[in-house]
C-alpha cells in the first residue's frame, strides 16, 4: 500500500483553484500540474464531473472526483473537489448560502453532492485495493465537502480552504443516525440549543473530526463569522498570510458584550442586536417556507415579473410579505439605532479589502510562499466553544510547568532537609556552647559575681557583700516545642500540593494532547518524546 498520498496540500489547493473553470476535460492540465510540483508523471486517473453527470444545475452545485488508480503499486485514491460561491455565474450559489448554510432550511446543494459521491462511488467499486478519499472545498465547497464527510463517514482526510462552516442543524435533518443518538441522550427535544447540538456533534462525529482541517486566511472574513448552529468541524487549522492582519468583523456576535455584563444600555442594545440577527435568519427560513426553490434560482432573470406578481396579487404573497418585512426592518433597526450595529458597519467600511482575501488564488499564493502557522483546534466543554492552540507555544508551557516542578522539588528537598537535620544541628551547637560556657562558670565563681557586678547586680546582705565560693547550674534542655516546626511543616505540605498539582495537571494534559493529536502521527511522535523527556525532569 502507498505510504504517502498522491497529491500534496500544494497541489490539492491547485486542483480546487482549477475545479473554478471546471474539471471536466482538464487531463492535460492536471497532468502539466503534478509533473511541475513534483517532477514526474501522475499515476493514471479519471475525472468525473457534476457538470458532466448532469447534477447540480437547479441547486447551483458544482463539484469533481478525481480518480487515480494503479494496482501494481497499490494506489486507489479518489480526490473530492467542491467549488465555492459564483454569484456573478450562479444565482443558486447565494441562495443556499442564505438559506443552507445561514438558516439550516435548505439541503439542496448538500443532496447534490450526496447524489455525486454516490454515483462516483457506483463507477469505482470492485476493486480489491482499499479506496482511500479525500476531500477540498473552498468557501461554500468547503462548507459542502465537511458536511458530506460527516454523513458518509468515510473520508481519510478532509480540508476547507477559507470555507463556509458546518450547520448542526443542517446534520440533524440529514444523518438519521445523529438524530437517534440526540434523541437517546437529551430526548426527543425541539429546542436544543445550538451550543447544545455542537457539544454532542462533536461526540458524536468524534472519529470524522480528527481527519478534517481548515486552511484560511488570516483576516479574510468567512472563518470570522459566527451565527447560530455554526460549526466548524476538525482538529486543525492553518493560518496563511500575515499573521499580523487584524481579523475581521464578526457579525453573528455583539462587539461591546464586555461593557454589556455591567452596563444597561450596551444589556439593552446586545439583547436587541442578537434578536435582529435571530429574526434575520428566521426570516430567511421563513422565506424558504413559503418562497419556491425555483422562484428564489430565478430571481435574476425574473425579478421585474415577480415584483408585478406581488403588486398585483399581494394576498397571494402574504408570506413572503411578511417574511421580507421582518428581515428589512430588523436590518434597518439594527443599523440605525443600535450603537453595535453601527460599529460593525462602520469597522467593515474600513476592513472591506480584505474581503479579496477570501479568494482560493490567496490560498494558493500564500501556501506556495510558505507563509503559515499551524494551530490546534480543540472544544472546550465549559465555554461551548472551539478554541485555536499554538502547538509551539503549548510545547512551551509543557517544558515551563516541568521547570516548574523541578524548582519546586528542589525547594521542598532543601526544606525536608532543614526541617529534619539543620534545625536539630543549630539546636545542638547553640547546647553546647552555652554548657561550656556554664562550666567556665561554675569553675570560677568570683568571674561570675565580677560579671554580674558589672551587669549592675549586687549581691548584698544587711548591706554586706557576699563572696560566693560554689555556683551551681541546671544543665538540664528541654526539647525543642512543637511550634518550632510547625511553619516549616505548613510551608512543605504547601510546595508539596503544588508539585501534585503540576504533576497532575501534566499528567491529563498529555492525556488530552495525545488524544487529539493521534490523528498527526508526526505530531504524535513528537508528544511522545517530549513527554519522555519531561518525565525525566
Amino acid at each position: 500500500m502507498a505510504n504517502h498520498s498522491v497529491l500534496d496540500n500544494s497541489l490539492r489547493n491547485k486542483l480546487t483553484q482549477l475545479e473554478y473553470k471546471d474539471l471536466s476535460g482538464k487531463e492535460k492540465e492536471i497532468k502539466e500540474i503534478y509533473k511541475e510540483t513534483m517532477g514526474k508523471e501522475p499515476p493514471n486517473f479519471e475525472i468525473y464531473s457534476s457538470t458532466d453527470m448532469k447534477i447540480g444545475k437547479k441547486s447551483g452545485f458544482d463539484g469533481a472526483a478525481i480518480h487515480f488508480y494503479d494496482k501494481k503499486h497499490h494506489i486507489n485514491e479518489i480526490y473530492y473537489i467542491f467549488r465555492g460561491t459564483e454569484p456573478s455565474k450562479d444565482f443558486g450559489d447565494v441562495v443556499y448560502d442564505a438559506l443552507g448554510i445561514g438558516a439550516g432550511k435548505s439541503n439542496k446543494q448538500i443532496n447534490d453532492a450526496l447524489e455525486m459521491y454516490n454515483e462516483v462511488e457506483k463507477k469505482v467499486e470492485g476493486s480489491d485495493i482499499e479506496i482511500k478519499r479525500y476531500g477540498d472545498g473552498h468557501s461554500l465547497g468547503g462548507h459542502l465537502i465537511v458536511t458530506l464527510g460527516l454523513l458518509t463517514k468515510n473520508f481519510v482526510n478532509i480540508r476547507g480552504l477559507n470555507d463556509a462552516p458546518v450547520n448542526v442543524k443542517q446534520l440533524k435533518d440529514l444523518d438519521k443516525d445523529f438524530l437517534e443518538y440526540i434523541n437517546r441522550k437529551r430526548g426527543a427535544s425541539r429546542h436544543l440549543s445550538s451550543n447544545d447540538l455542537i457539544s454532542l456533534a462533536n461526540t458524536y462525529y468524534e472519529k470524522e473530526v480528527k481527519g478534517i482541517s481548515h486552511t484560511w486566511v488570516k483576516g479574510e472574513p468567512m472563518h470570522a463569522q459566527s451565527f447560530p448552529n455554526s460549526w466548524y468541524a476538525g482538529n486543525k487549522v492553518t493560518m496563511l498570510g500575515d499573521l499580523d492582519t487584524e481579523e475581521m468583523i464578526n457579525i453573528g456576535k455583539y462587539p461591546f458584550q464586555k461593557e454589556a455584563k455591567w452596563n444597561p444600555v450596551y444589556m439593552i442594545d446586545q439583547f436587541r442586536y442578537n434578536l435582529g440577527v435571530k429574526t434575520t435568519l428566521g426570516g430567511l427560513g421563513f422565506v424558504n417556507d413559503h418562497v419556491k426553490q425555483e422562484t428564489l434560482l430565478n430571481l435574476p432573470e425574473t425579478r421585474d415579473q415577480y415584483l408585478e406578481s406581488v403588486k398585483r396579487y399581494p394576498f397571494l404573497h402574504f408570506g413572503e410579505i411578511k417574511a421580507g418585512i421582518g428581515v428589512g426592518a430588523a436590518a434597518m433597526v439594527n443599523t440605525f439605532t443600535s450603537p453595535g450595529a453601527t460599529f460593525q458597519l462602520i469597522k467593515g467600511i474600513s476592513q472591506s479589502k480584505q474581503a479579496k482575501l477570501h479568494g482560493i488564488n490567496y490560498v494558493v499564493k500564500y501556501t506556495e510562499a510558505n507563509a503559515m502557522k499551524t494551530y490546534y483546534q480543540v472544544f472546550d466543554s465549559g465555554s461551548q466553544e472551539e478554541i485555536l492552540l499554538d502547538y509551539e507555544q503549548m510545547k512551551k508551557f509543557v517544558y515551563y510547568c516541568a521547570n516548574a516542578i523541578k524548582d519546586k522539588e528542589a525547594n521542598l528537598n532543601a526544606l525536608k532537609q532543614y526541617l529534619h537535620s539543620e534545625i536539630n544541628e543549630v539546636f545542638e551547637a547553640k547546647k553546647k556552647k552555652l554548657k561550656m560556657k556554664i562550666s567556665r562558670e561554675e569553675a570560677s565563681p568570683q568571674s561570675f559575681m565580677e560579671k554580674a557586678d558589672k551587669d549592675g547586680a549586687t549581691l548584698a546582705w544587711f548591706g554586706q557583700k557576699r563572696v560566693a565560693e560554689k555556683v551551681t547550674f541546671d544543665k538540664t534542655f528541654d526539647p525543642l516545642d512543637d511550634s518550632v516546626f510547625t511553619p516549616i511543616e505548613e510551608i512543605i505540605s504547601s510546595i508539596q500540593e503544588e508539585v501534585t498539582y503540576y504533576q497532575k495537571f501534566l499528567e491529563a494534559f498529555f492525556q488530552n494532547f495525545e488524544k487529539m493529536m493521534e490523528a498527526d502521527e508526526s505530531v504524535a511522535s513528537d508528544i511522545k518524546s517530549m513527554k519522555e523527556v519531561v518525565g525525566g525532569i
